[in-house]
Parts: structure tokens; sequence; C-alpha cells
């Protein structure tokens, strides 16, 4: 299957943000965190010897318990802080996290890096907004970078490093492609709805007002016959049902959620 062409740049500038950094925030979809994490970026982080900090951005989107469980999972390997741009929840603590590592350092910058559709640029935003400032670049910080002054000696990085090393599928499950762009639509829905079979049935029964089967595929059947998708003759059209599935994920309309 071919990569996409746009990787090798987005590839450059999420190297360029994790080089730059002496801090990375891996901001990772609360409702699947693990699977949102990037075994990549944290070994690099590790290995360059950078704080990372993994925030679980959509945490107003999972129940506390889950969370919490989450947390104590991620923990073991970094610090993690629960956070929703869209509640406006965890700034001040991700903030209080960032300042204590930067205590030890002269000039911090921090960087941002995550899979499509995280929400990095509303960390990004969540944090300026608490405080925003201009910045000259001082002696070490590159020049045509757009940084913004978080306190005394901490800079943030405004270009968020968009982590895409896999194939379109395997983002897709992770809510970080375009259902639309995809080959076969079919396929990922229904290894998406195998997972949330698995971990949380009632979350498709509730999204769509149905009974689900165990089946997968009769799953994907049954939802197309109640949104009335059909082909001619009467058949379920299963790769519109599917992009439509795809993107209830990508919205959080479906309520499902596992480590």
């Amino acid at each position: 299957m071919e990569k996409p062409r746009e990787w090798l740049r987005e590839k450059s500038i999420a190297k360029k943000v994790l080089t730059e950094s002496s801090i990375v925030l891996e901001v990772v979809d609360a409702r699947i965190p693990l699977l949102t994490r990037n075994s990549v970026v944290e070994s690099l982080a590790r290995e360059r010897n950078k704080s990372l900090i993994v925030v679980l951005n959509k945490s107003d989107l999972v129940p506390k318990d889950f969370l919490e469980k989450a947390v104590k999972e991620i923990e073991k390997d970094f610090p993690a802080v629960n956070f929703s741009a869209h509640k406006n929840i965890g700034v001040n603590q991700l903030l209080e996290k960032i300042k204590e590592i930067a205590k030890e350092k002269v000039i911090v910058k921090v960087g941002v890096l995550g899979y499509p559709n995280v929400g990095k640029s509303s960390v990004i935003n969540a944090l300026k907004k608490k405080k925003v400032a201009t910045t000259s670049p001082k002696p070490g910080m590159t020049v045509g970078e757009k940084l913004i002054k978080l306190d005394d000696n901490i800079y943030l990085i405004d270009t968020p490093g968009i982590i895409t090393l896999e194939y379109q599928e395997d983002l897709a499950l992770k809510g970080s492609y375009i259902p639309d762009k995809l080959p076969h639509p079919s396929d990922v829905a229904v290894k998406l709805i195998e997972k949330i079979l698995q971990n949380k049935k009632e979350a498709l029964e509730e999204a769509y007002n149905v009974k689900v089967s165990d089946n997968p595929v009769e799953t994907l059947e049954i939802i197309g016959k109640k949104l009335n998708y059909k082909i001619k003759g009467g058949e379920v059209d299963y790769d519109r049902t599917a992009k439509k599935i795809l993107w209830d994920w990508i919205k959080g309309h479906i309520k499902a959620y596992w480590l």
C-alpha cells in the first residue's frame, strides 16, 4: 500500500519539533490512550534526553475511573495529565508540570507532537490563551520559529508535529485519517466495530439506536439498514455506512473507549 506523499514533510516537521524541544508534550486521545501513543517518539525523547509529558486530550469523553486506570498505566513510563481543550480541563495542571521540569533549565522550549485529530492545536491554543506573548528569538533559538512565552524561561513552539508513520488503515482506526480518502472504508470500519464490540458494545447501540450483533460485518449491515443507506436493488451501501461510522468515531459521537 502506498504511503502518503505528505509524510516526508510531516516527518521532517515532527523531527524538527522533537529536536528543538527540551520538553515534549505527546498528545493522545483519552478514549484510546495506549493506541495513540507512539513508541518511536517516546524512545527518541528518551534517547535525546528530552522530558516527555503525555497529555490525554478529550478526557471529557470518558469516565473518571477509566482515566485513572489509563493515567496509572502511562505513568509507569512518563508523567501524564488529563486534559480537555474543549472543556478547558487540565491547563493549569499541565503548566505546573512544565514549570516543574523547567526549574532545572535556563531556557526551555516546549514542543507538541501527536497523531492527526488528537487535538494538538487545541492543546497549543489552550496553553496560549493562558499566557500569550510574542517573542524575539534569544540566543540558541531558531530565527523564524514562532514561539509563545508561557513563563520567564518557558517558550511554546507554535507548530504541532504530526506523527503519520503508518498506513492509512491504522491511522483511520486511531481516528487520524479522513474516511473519504480510504480506498476500502468497509474493511477499516469492520476492524473498528470489532474493537468496539469487544470493549463497549452498547456505545454502538446508543449511537445508532439498534441492537447490534457480535459479528462486526453483520453489525455494519444492521447500522446501514437503520441509516437507510442503500444502493440500487435495495442492498446496504457498505462503504457509505462505513464512512459515516468512521466520521462519528472521529467526532466523538460513538462513546467507546479502551486501553
